[in-house]
């Protein structure tokens, strides 16, 4: 418990450091046209994808998605074929697409890996502070519901899959790994030039560590 509060104080700290994301007012009717013509071969037109690197939107909270969309579209988050869908979109149809998602039915949980369910519970819960990797209970729930005002995204249920590209992409930028950019995710910090916390905790991580954390959250409902 200890452990879980040292991390949920953490990212309350790294929320005061950032505006609340304001969403302007949306129309889902019209968010749910650019879906069906731009979005629905990844994400499935009521945001649950069929496709295991591609990640479900639908029930995701509204913060969470308009700010990754505004990034996708001013270059800040890094990927091609996103970049590409919503290069002509405004800023209230980007709100639009939001609102539409968020209003769809939540997606359901997958089964997980039994064989590495304690040693996954224990890091995902309580972190591990011989090597500095906090909960991630702290930030995204226990039943990883995320935070929606501070626009931590739900990733219970999410694709194992999608969940493990992600923290690869957030760990090669921790550890500022020679890649390109379109393979590292950044994470807004406290300030600028400072890595964000997704980041950090990333950077620590090992592929059996990412895979198992994975495979739990899959399950998680």
């Amino acid at each position: 418990m200890k452990k879980l509060l040292v991390a949920t104080s953490l990212c309350i700290a790294s929320l005061s450091a950032h505006a609340v994301i304001t969403v302007p007012k949306y129309d889902v009717e019209a968010g749910q046209k650019i879906v069906e013509n731009n979005c629905a071969a990844c994400h499935g037109a009521t945001g649950v994808s069929v496709i295991p690197t591609q990640p479900n939107l639908a029930g995701q909270n509204i913060r969470y998605l308009f700010k990754q969309l505004r990034d996708f579209k001013t270059g800040y988050r890094v990927n091609g074929i996103m970049q590409g869908q919503i290069a002509t979109l405004s800023e209230q149809d980007l709100a639009n697409v939001a609102g539409y998602y968020s209003q769809q039915k939540p997606w359901g949980a997958f089964a997980g890996n039994p064989a590495t369910t304690d040693a996954a519970t224990k890091l995902f819960l309580g972190g591990d502070k011989t090597r500095g990797v906090i909960s991630c209970a702290g930030c995204h729930d226990p039943k990883g519901a995320g935070n929606a005002y501070a626009a931590f995204p739900r990733i219970g249920g999410q694709h194992a899959e999608y969940i493990g590209l992600q923290l690869k992409m957030f760990r090669a930028a921790g550890r500022e790994d020679d890649v390109g950019k379109d393979q590292m995710r950044v994470n807004d910090a406290q300030k600028a030039g400072d890595k964000g916390m997704m980041q950090i905790v990333a950077s620590k991580l090992s592929d059996k560590d990412i895979k198992m954390l994975s495979q739990y959250v899959s399950a998680l409902h």
